[in-house]
């Protein structure tokens, strides 16, 4: 067993910024929880986001309507907004309802808005729910930042002597859920050969490809290699990711790239897109090996429309795509 040397000049830690979206809020309510995530100062730092890039969910429990399929209905907030139904025994991530709740509600988890202490503890324990997430990101930055050759190895991450995450190509990133991202400075990544692979059962498992993209769709580093903004760019083939996971700004990459090779300047045009924007996807593609700068590595790697057709149904979506070279 090996222990990986890190550079000597170590990047300074990176954490995410977490997101918080809001249902059945008021635009002045709304206005006082994105004043409370700058003023109440958690370990994470927060931003209000759309539902569907949420991390956690804080939902006006006075707005709320139980159903008879037990499921709730959660009033909008401004007129002529649709009430939106919600699963509360199995929403898919952490959730939170504001005090008071209405009539027939029972929550788990309740703050109160107009109680800095309450509604700082309610983000404090969405932080406990999310450190796989948090966890998940810092690996991934770390993997990206030391251009790590995951080829046929394996990594053992470990905090005093605990294993807290298993890396690896084949079977991806599995997390310790209560893993803290704030002692992996301290953490020691040992090489072991590529049949350690296995991980333990109650580590949450992502995908290498997905946990490399969520990365990037967070990280506030600009990601994109210069030689990406001055030549053409090239697509490979679709990233073997979750649909959920994509946005419209990477379907209109992927359209514009799979008919022609762009320049980045020519896809900003092709797309409407800003620069910020436009970097932060192609470099997402870019770390999943979507596209790429290299046209004889297109060639060779993009399937043609006959072989294409005939994958079509049998392709998995969900299987971590090969990492794209790493150069600078």
């Amino acid at each position: 067993m090996s222990v990986l040397s890190l550079p000597a000049e170590k990047p300074p830690a990176e954490l995410p910024v977490l997101r918080l979206g809001l249902l059945g809020f008021s635009p002045a309510q709304q206005a006082m929880l994105e004043t409370a995530l700058v003023v109440l100062r958690t370990r994470l730092r927060w931003r209000i986001s759309a539902l569907d890039d949420a991390d956690a969910v804080c939902v006006n429990g006075s707005r709320v309507t139980p159903l008879p399929d037990g499921c709730l209905q959660v009033a909008g907030a401004v007129p002529r907004s649709p009430a939106l139904r919600i699963d509360a025994d199995h929403p898919g991530r952490p959730m939170a309802f504001s005090l008071p709740l209405a009539a027939g509600i029972q929550a788990e988890s309740t703050f109160d808005m107009a109680s800095p202490p309450s509604t700082r503890a309610m983000l404090e324990k969405f932080e406990g729910w999310l450190r796989p997430v948090s966890v998940q990101f810092c690996l991934a930055s770390r993997i990206v930042q030391s251009r790590m050759d995951l080829s046929g190895t394996v990594y053992h991450v470990t905090v005093d002597g605990r294993l807290v995450a298993v890396v690896s190509r084949r079977s991806g990133v599995g997390v310790l859920p209560i893993a803290d991202p704030f002692h992996l400075d301290n953490a020691l990544w040992s090489k072991r050969p590529g049949p350690a692979d296995e991980i333990p059962g109650h580590f949450v498992q992502v995908g290498m490809s997905q946990a490399l993209w969520q990365y990037a769709m967070r990280t506030q580093r600009d990601l994109l290699p210069t030689y990406f903004r001055t030549g053409p760019i090239y697509w490979c083939r679709s990233p073997q990711l979750p649909q959920r996971l994509f946005d419209d700004s990477h379907l209109m990459i992927g359209r514009e790239l799979t008919r022609a090779p762009l320049s980045f300047v020519e896809l900003g045009k092709r797309t409407g897109l800003s620069d910020a924007v436009l970097s932060r996807d192609l470099a997402g593609l870019r770390i999943v090996g979507a596209v790429t700068h290299d046209r004889k590595q297109a060639m060779r790697i993009r399937p043609q429309p006959a072989a294409k057709a005939a994958a079509g149904a049998a392709e998995d979506m969900t299987a971590p795509a090969p990492l794209a070279p790493q150069e600078s």
